[in-house]
């Protein structure tokens, strides 16, 4: 009977570390609440934090800030006050949640110096992985150009708004929260530029792949 339990404690232990995988029924990818946190003060109500998780397909999840960088170790336990919102929608402490779409964009910056020749140089950064709920990607001029943040947004305006849904993409220097510029096309636009002529960026919709960790 001995050897039994102790044939029998380490496959319930297994059990009981895998079961807790898949318990999140929000799908994989990333999401975030920008949308309800940009516009809750125009709809008269209080203004939560910008929140973000990592939903991976094995149902493990973690939280990021706009960056993408994580902000917690991966977890396999139900995420803390997730509900679910209307339709297959989420909401976490009763803040929207909405399903990015993931990037892939290139920017560049026109140096402070110019080549030999007299014409512009440039830096030149590719493979910048953003996505498009308030995603953010830093690119540093290493003091030969100046910093850049470009921003990712799929804007549905405020309720009441004749606005219609556009995707959005901002060019931010100094200022992290009112963009220097920003260009904008329908919200299922694959590939969204902007050409500042000091400055161009592109990014292009990328296949959603989230695997387990």
């Amino acid at each position: 009977m001995r050897k039994l339990i102790v044939l029998i404690l380490p496959v319930l232990a297994l059990f009981s570390a895998t079961s807790t995988l898949g318990q999140n029924p929000i799908a994989p990818g990333i999401w975030s609440n920008a949308e309800d946190e940009y516009f809750a003060e125009e709809e008269g109500r209080a203004k939560p934090e910008w929140t973000g998780l990592e939903i991976a397909s094995n149902g493990k999840w973690r939280r990021i800030d706009p960056y993408g960088a994580a902000q917690s170790e991966w977890a396999t336990s139900p995420i803390p006050n997730l509900s679910q919102g209307e339709g297959e929608g989420w909401q976490l402490n009763g803040s929207e949640l909405r399903r990015a779409i993931p990037f892939s964009c290139w920017v560049a910056v026109r140096k402070y110096t110019s080549k030999p020749d007299g014409t512009d140089d440039w830096t030149f950064e590719r493979n910048l992985k953003s996505f498009d709920q308030g995603g953010r990607v830093f690119v540093s001029g290493n003091g030969v150009a100046p910093d850049v943040t470009i921003r990712l947004r799929n804007v549905t305006w405020a309720k009441g708004s004749p606005n219609k849904p556009v995707r959005v993409l901002y060019v931010h220097t100094d200022d992290q929260v009112r963009a220097d510029s920003y260009s904008w096309g329908a919200p299922t636009s694959e590939i969204v530029g902007i050409n500042l002529r000091w400055v161009q960026a592109s990014c292009s919709e990328t296949p959603t792949n989230i695997e387990g960790v």
